[in-house]
């Protein structure tokens, strides 16, 4: 009973405006009324929807920007790349060069190889190489580069050997200055330098003379440039003289050397 009761209350209250709507000049004031109420949102929506479009768009344009910044970065990358090979290319081939040319003055068979390793031992100064007794390195064999006499091989495994470097604290070779022509004994101390000792008192050595091989002991060919005289003085409680010498070739820098034979037909 009470149910009935209620929907004819509601019945009856919404009568009127039933009534109302049924009128078409009441109908357009609802609809403009109903516009003008809902106008605020809907502007409001365009308006964020055209936020959104223009928001999308730049994200858009912004990603496509990093992508091609990120593929112009990495060619970039590769193209200095590419300019540090032809560079260090370059490089190799000069040293090549000044190799090949060197070795075209040395009588006896040389065999080239590459420096591929260093003494971890501060006080010792030795290189390993690339080439072995399979490619025909021997124990004692000189070793050169395009600047100079560079020290000898101490050990040769199948595919690789280590040479003692001038600059070794072990290493002696006998010398002699090309200007006086008096013999020295070139001996190295751990350094960048060479100190030539039994120097002859009476010797005319002088700085800037040059010192050369004498190529007596048999390890060393003659007339292969050492380096240049720096200082020459005076050994204590001795008649000889003593000469500090820089030597043509830069040990810290070595890449490419030569094998030189024991003698010209060595094989």
């Amino acid at each position: 009973m009470s149910g009935k009761r209620s929907f004819y209350l509601l019945a009856f209250a919404l009568a009127p405006l039933f009534f109302v709507l049924q009128a078409p000049e009441r109908q357009e004031v609802f609809h403009q009324i109903g516009l003008t109420c809902l106008k605020p949102f809907l502007v409001g929506g365009q308006a964020i929807s055209h936020t959104l479009q223009e928001a999308g768009g730049r994200f858009v344009q912004f990603w496509n920007l990093y992508q091609n910044q990120t593929e112009l970065m990495k060619r970039v990358a590769e193209l200095e790349q590419k300019q540090v090979e032809l560079e260090e290319l370059k490089k190799e081939n000069t040293r090549l060069r000044e190799l090949l040319e060197f070795k075209k003055e040395i009588p006896a068979k040389t065999i080239a190889a590459r420096v591929i390793g260093r003494d971890l031992v501060p006080w010792r100064k030795t290189i390993l190489i690339d080439k072995g007794s399979t490619q025909g390195i021997k124990k004692r064999m000189a070793v050169v580069s395009a600047q100079g006499l560079v020290g000898r091989i101490v050990e040769a495994a199948p595919l690789n050997a280590r040479a003692i470097l001038l600059i070794d604290p072990e290493s002696r070779v006998s010398a002699f200055f090309q200007e006086a022509r008096d013999l020295g004994v070139a001996e190295g101390d751990g350094s960048s330098w060479l100190r030539l000792t039994h120097i002859d008192r009476d010797s005319t050595v002088k700085v800037g003379d040059q010192v050369l091989s004498s190529g007596l002991g048999g390890v060393y060919p003659k007339g292969m440039p050492i380096g240049r005289v720096e200082m020459v003085g005076s050994e204590k409680e001795s008649l000889e003289l003593f000469a500090t010498v820089r030597p043509f070739v830069n040990f810290s820098k070595l890449e490419e050397i030569l094998c030189i034979g024991l003698s010209p037909h060595d094989s």
